[in-house]
């Protein structure tokens, strides 16, 4: 992680998010709907990784609109400020928005489907000076989870189907997704180069069931993610095949005591070997996620909220990329009104990141969210 060396290794971290930035539609909204929030995060480092500070701030635009009862159409553009201070060494900061995505959802049947399709103008930055591909790097590292992580890239094309269906007490869900990767130029400094991502297929199951504990109405859910990808270009030449990823997640609800309710969800994200002609761009470490959530109800209209995570990543071949990082929060909910509602969130962060053989940085954070679950919603 050092500035040093996180120079070459930067446009590799632009282009996997290439691969795994775009938003996901996950509900179809009936009403008029703008939301937006406001979320800072800031990560410190150790000198010796030749960086002091990274700092984020965002503050994400969606706006739906629904034509009758089948379809909506939406647009999510998100600006932000980030700055990176280099230890001992100034900073550099960079103010701008990321791409800007449009999408339309069409429900199919008997509200059992529902298909989407996307596309995104690429309003983000691609070119940057040698200190600006810095904050590229930075925000693109998975373990620090930074609100954006992909800066920009070129017009991307989405298209997927889902479908549910009950059976007894279970849900099952299906879906299938297929995105087009238009190219697009990235400029390293003075040196122009033209990325050409691959296209990805993403195949979903998922269940559902619910039952009664002696506690109260309880929620058992379970999804899987098999996606492939095609073969990535680099200036016009094949450079790198992302290995299949395979996700799997799970999350518990149900009521304990004053709380109600508690989540417990973990995720686990593997991958198989990528296929490139770099060498150290072939291995993939397991990366592991677990989180948990208490909501404790004050009123209909107040709820505090407690969070805890965790963040556990093995080392890839050359014994860097690991990462272990804990991170614990509270916040409130208060609803005003039907169209008005706030959701702070406060959050602190410690960890360690490998960076290489016999070799990790600490890394601490903080993370401030102001209309997490929701924002500031006008409803027109």
């Amino acid at each position: 992680m050092k500035k040093q060396t996180c120079s070459a290794l930067i446009l590799v971290a632009l282009f996997f998010n290439s691969l795994f930035g775009q938003p996901a539609r996950t509900e179809f909204i009936r009403k008029q709907t703008f939301k937006t929030n406001l979320r800072l995060k800031t990560w410190s480092f150790e000198e010796q990784s030749g960086f002091e500070r990274f700092t984020e701030v965002v503050v994400p635009l969606t706006y739906t609109h629904p034509i009758g009862e089948r379809f909506a159409l939406d647009a999510v553009t998100v600006p932000y400020f980030s700055n990176v201070q280099f230890a001992g060494a100034g900073g550099v900061t960079l103010t701008h928005v990321t791409d800007t995505f449009l999408r339309g959802s069409y429900i199919l049947g008997d509200n059992r489907a529902l298909l989407t399709f996307g596309a995104s103008i690429p309003s983000g930055k691609t070119k940057f000076d040698v200190d600006e591909l810095q904050i590229a790097g930075l925000a693109a590292n998975r373990p620090l989870a930074n609100p954006v992580t992909n800066l920009g890239t070129g017009v991307n094309l989405n298209f997927g189907l889902a479908a549910a269906q009950d059976f007894g007490p279970w849900v099952f869900g299906l879906g299938v997704g297929y995105a087009w990767r238009g190219e697009y130029d990235v400029r390293n400094g003075t040196q122009e180069i033209e990325i050409t991502p691959g296209n990805e297929v993403n195949l979903t199951f998922g269940m559902e069931r619910g039952f009664e504990l002696a506690t109260g109405p309880s929620k058992f859910i379970v999804d899987f993610v098999y996606t492939f990808y095609t073969e990535d270009e680099l200036a016009g030449q094949p450079f790198f095949e992302a290995g299949d990823k395979f996700l799997l997640q799970s999350s518990f609800i149900f009521p304990v005591s004053i709380f109600d309710p508690l989540i417990i969800r973990a995720q686990n994200r593997w991958r198989l070997d990528n296929e490139s002609t770099n060498a150290a761009l072939i291995d993939n470490g397991n990366e592991f996620d677990f989180g948990l959530s208490a909501t404790h109800k004050l009123r209909n209209d107040l709820r505090l909220k407690y969070l805890l995570d965790a963040k556990i990543y093995s080392d890839t071949v050359n014994d860097s990329e690991g990462a272990l990082i804990f991170g614990v929060g509270m916040g409130v909910f208060h609803k005003f009104s039907d169209f008005f509602s706030i959701d702070p969130t406060i959050k602190f962060y410690k960890g360690k990141i490998k960076t290489g053989p016999n070799s990790d940085i600490d890394v601490t954070g903080f993370e401030f969210v102001l209309g997490l679950s929701g924002g500031i919603n006008l409803r027109f």
